[in-house]
């Protein structure tokens, strides 16, 4: 009898440790890794990637307008190129950029000097802790401007995170409930990530060095683009959906180039007319 008792009460403390450290593991963000380098060659043609979750998986499938509305704007010659993994939180996608093969041959196979990062909308969907988001981020950042490529961040977009909640399953919903009240947040946390990714942005001091894709820049018509831009489940974006997206990707991109150019001109300004030069008789 004391035996059994004793068998029953270490199969119970087992299966809650195995039970807290799967929790621990899931809810926890990532853990820093080692920099490498990405490709450093020089051409001609200035490189984007386009990286992360589903998002960036189902963006390589379309017609994709940004090569075009660049050239055209700024008579130089670009190129996009997209890789993404279905299902991935920001951490997985950061984890990815080490532990996945095809993922870091893709990242140094050619010389980027974009990389729009789609990351963020699963963290929401799966009721993530925003802290989780923050450092999958901070970190994410780090390793582009590490490799001297500029980070365009995707803000959470307007997706109907109601609806997808109620496609799940039983079971699924009640996870989800069970992870809204382990990270204090509600069901639409959406607003909740953009804020943290504001915060982010300030407190490491990133304003100049990286851009945001705002979501009310091309996504600011909730009902009416949840039937004109996204598929039928409202969380994934349909042909058009991607080329009003790539089209505010690409006017970031301008400006961005267009300040670049401007403070190049000030700067030689600056160097051939220097105020400061003394006249001697």
């Amino acid at each position: 009898m004391k035996n059994t008792l004793f068998f029953t009460l270490f199969i119970l403390g087992s299966v809650c440790l195995v039970s807290l450290y799967f929790l621990y593991h899931y809810y926890t963000g990532p853990i820093q890794k080692q920099s490498y380098k990405f490709c450093n060659s020089t051409n001609d043609t200035i490189n984007i990637a386009y990286i992360g979750d589903s998002w960036a998986f189902l963006h390589k499938d379309h017609s994709c307008q940004i090569d075009k509305i660049l050239e055209d704007s700024l008579c130089l010659p670009f190129k996009i190129f997209s890789y993404g993994l279905s299902g991935l939180t920001s951490r997985d996608i950061y984890e990815s950029i080490f532990e996945n093969e095809d993922f870091k041959q893709f990242l140094q196979k050619r010389n980027y000097k974009f990389c729009f990062i789609s990351a963020g909308i699963n963290d929401t969907n799966m009721k993530m802790d925003t802290s989780y988001y923050k450092k999958s981020m901070d970190y994410i950042i780090q390793i582009m401007l590490e490799n001297h490529i500029r980070p365009m961040i995707l803000e959470i977009p307007d997706y109907d995170i109601i609806s997808t909640y109620y496609r799940y399953r039983l079971c699924k919903k009640l996870f989800l409930r069970f992870s809204s009240w382990i990270t204090d947040s509600p069901i639409d946390c959406k607003q909740l990530f953009r804020e943290t990714l504001d915060d982010l942005i300030i407190e490491k001091g990133y304003m100049d060095n990286v851009s945001i894709i705002r979501y009310r820049s091309w996504n600011k018509d909730k009902a009416n683009d949840w039937n004109s831009l996204y598929k039928e489940d409202r969380m994934h974006l349909n042909a058009k959906g991607y080329a009003v997206l790539d089209s505010a990707i690409a006017t970031t991109i301008t400006i961005h180039l267009n300040n670049y150019i401007k403070k190049l001109l000030q700067s030689e300004l600056k160097i051939s007319n220097p105020t400061n030069r003394k006249i001697h008789n």
